[in-house]
């Protein structure tokens, strides 16, 4: 079995792919022998097959994306996210949340059987069954239009927290039928990782205060260590995974889940 995780000659569209996870898991993809096209509001460095400049909170920009991917796909990685600060709430979900399922929603129809939709979450939205009745309320709104109009109504103080809430529940509402299209969908959620993204939130928020929800050996995960996890959730090694959310954070959750540490996240 040279080809364990089934990625030779596979079909992939990977957003965010210019930098962090996002481009770790390009680059892991194309080595497996997959083709990748990316999408990201940055220039992507990996050698995909197309690059296609992308802004995620714009319906326009994301429509014409859509419209230049290939018909059949196989995997889908939804890597594209913004910190928040600095990034504005609003913003925040906009790009996390709304860019995203309206891209997955639309390439549903073009995905294969047996392929699989794959999103970062975070650690950040592991408090969702407490918030779960306004995250359903929020998707309700299953259009671009009907969702931002949402956000403009009802706002979130905590833009990034909310937006990850959003993917993790969404996640498991379609696990139950993409299953009768043998599609899997699936999530990680990262704990604190080393990347652009990290540079940008420790612009106003002071690295110690993130420090305390990194896992007991202290240490930030390179994104090639999320790249790897993601990658392997959408591979055939994972066939029969679907509707989970993965914490790949070292242990961190289960230290909360036993007590070894606060939960100021109100992970459940």
């Amino acid at each position: 079995m040279a080809d364990v995780l089934g990625y030779s000659g596979k079909v992939c569209v990977i957003t965010g792919a210019a930098s962090g996870m996002g481009a770790a898991a390009a680059e892991l993809l194309i080595e497996l022998g997959a083709e990748v096209h990316a999408l990201d509001i940055g220039d992507v460095t990996a050698p995909v097959k197309q690059a296609i400049h992308t802004n995620m909170m714009d319906k326009t920009s994301v429509d014409e994306a859509i419209a230049q991917l290939p018909a059949e796909i196989d995997v889908l990685f939804n890597c594209a996210g913004v910190p928040s600060p600095p990034t504005a709430p609003f913003e925040t979900v906009m790009i996390n949340f709304v860019g995203l399922r309206h891209l997955t929603d639309a390439l549903l129809p073009r995905i294969r059987a047996g392929g699989s939709i794959n999103s970062i979450s975070s650690t950040a939205g592991m408090g969702w069954k407490a918030n779960l009745e306004t995250v359903r309320t929020f998707l309700e709104n299953e259009s671009f239009e009907t969702m931002k109009a949402w956000l403009e109504e009802n706002g979130q103080g905590d833009g990034y927290g909310f937006s990850k809430q959003a993917l993790i529940v969404y996640t498991q509402l379609l696990a139950g039928p993409l299953a009768k299209r043998e599609i899997r969908i699936n999530c990680i959620s990262p704990s604190p990782t080393d990347s652009n993204f990290m540079t940008e939130l420790t612009k106003t928020i002071p690295k110690q205060a993130i420090e305390g929800f990194a896992p007991a050996h202290g240490r930030f995960a390179p994104p090639a260590e999320m790249g790897k996890a993601l990658v392997m959730l959408g591979s055939d090694l994972a066939s029969f995974v679907s509707g989970v959310n993965l914490p790949v954070d070292y242990g961190y959750c289960g230290e909360v889940a036993m007590g070894q540490r606060d939960n100021p996240m109100n992970i459940q």
